[in-house]
Formats: structure tokens, C-alpha cells, sequence
């Protein structure tokens, strides 16, 4: 019995001192797994986020966390496992007139069926590297304002505005300005296309 006992014991101590152990190696692999994470980015880089079409350009990287400069020209701070590289994304690089700028780049589909109309600023102008943040809200503003009035002498039903999710400030401002309007209606577009980074707007 006392034999039983002492084994008994034996094995609780072992016990105890192998989670510690496990408590010790998943510190050091966490450790380990930031800072190799860390490691890979660098100021300058272009990323995008895992879980959205949200990108941008690496400004700050302090602890585990990561500022970047999203298209808008905000700046939003993520985790590092949030983050990917994104060699699609150019910014800054177009050397072309800032002054100008484009028709917004949306489907020529027919008055009867959905338009959509893409707010992300480099949709909308040729280049903003020298814009501000309070330029390219405007830009976008205005661009809300003309679709809406187009659409309206096109007799359109519906439209969709891509603004992406973001800091969400440009929706923030959508919604100020789209509740001065009569006559028309606004939801949350389809989130299985659009992943809430949409909004739709009925005219009745």
C-alpha cells in the first residue's frame, strides 16, 4: 500500500512538472512565432487583411501590431496574423495629373438591373498620392452625389456602393449625406458578395 502511495505521488509530481514544461515551450513557440512573424514585414510593404478585402501600405510595426495606410489614406492598426503580402496593390506609383479626375468605374448594365459603383479611391481618380484624406473623402462624397442623381434621371432602381469596411469612416459619411435625399431607400448589400463592405440604396 505504501508503495502505491509513493508511486501515486511520483506520478502527480511528474504530472505537475510536465505542464509546466508545456506551459514553458508554448510560451517560447509564441514568442518565437511573433517574432518570426514580425520579422517578415517592413515599412514600405503592401499587405492586405486575411479576412477582408482590406489593403495597404505597412507604416508602423511596434509590438505585435501593425499600422498600415489603407486606400482611403486612413491609417488602421491590425495584429500581425491578421496580415498577408499583396503585390497586387499599387499605390503611390502613377504618375499621371492628381487634378483629374475619372468617371467612377462601374458596370454598364441596363437602367432595369443593379448598378455598382466602386468608391475605393483609386477607382475614381488616376492617382492620390498628393491627395489628403479630407480630398479624397470629398471625391468620393461627390461621386455618391452624381450617381445618385444619374440614376435617378436614368429611372434607375437600384444601385450599390463599394466602400469596403475599413475604419468605416466613408460609410459613416454615405450615411450622413444619402439620409438628405427623399425617395429612396438604403440596406446593407449582400454580404455573401460584398462581405459588408456595401450598401444599397432603392428608389421608389
Amino acid at each position: 500500500m505504501l508503495t502505491l502511495v509513493k508511486q501515486v505521488i511520483e506520478f502527480s509530481n511528474f504530472h505537475d512538472i510536465y505542464h509546466k514544461k508545456l506551459k514553458q515551450i508554448r510560451r517560447t513557440l509564441l514568442i518565437l512565432i511573433n517574432s518570426i512573424s514580425l520579422s517578415m514585414f517592413k515599412i514600405g510593404d503592401k499587405v492586405k487583411l486575411i479576412d477582408d478585402d482590406q489593403k495597404g501600405i505597412v507604416r508602423k510595426i511596434q509590438a505585435n501590431r501593425i499600422t498600415i495606410e489603407n486606400e482611403f489614406g486612413f491609417e488602421e492598426t491590425y495584429s500581425v496574423h491578421e496580415l498577408l503580402f499583396d503585390e497586387s496593390l499599387e499605390i503611390g506609383h502613377v504618375e499621371m495629373d492628381f487634378s483629374t479626375e475619372k468617371s467612377p468605374k462601374a458596370k454598364g448594365n441596363p437602367p432595369e438591373e443593379i448598378k455598382e459603383i466602386d468608391l475605393h479611391i483609386g477607382q475614381l481618380v488616376d492617382s492620390y498620392q498628393n491627395l489628403s484624406n479630407f480630398d479624397m473623402l470629398q471625391i468620393q462624397l461627390r461621386t455618391i452625389e452624381n450617381e445618385i442623381e444619374l440614376a435617378r434621371a436614368e429611372r434607375r432602381k437600384r444601385l450599390v456602393f463599394i466602400h469596403g469596411k475599413g475604419s468605416g469612416k466613408l460609410k459613416e459619411e454615405m450615411m450622413k449625406l444619402l439620409r438628405r435625399y427623399s425617395g429612396i431607400e438604403i440596406y446593407d448589400a449582400s454580404f455573401r458578395k460584398f462581405k459588408g463592405g456595401a450598401t444599397e440604396v432603392k428608389f421608389y
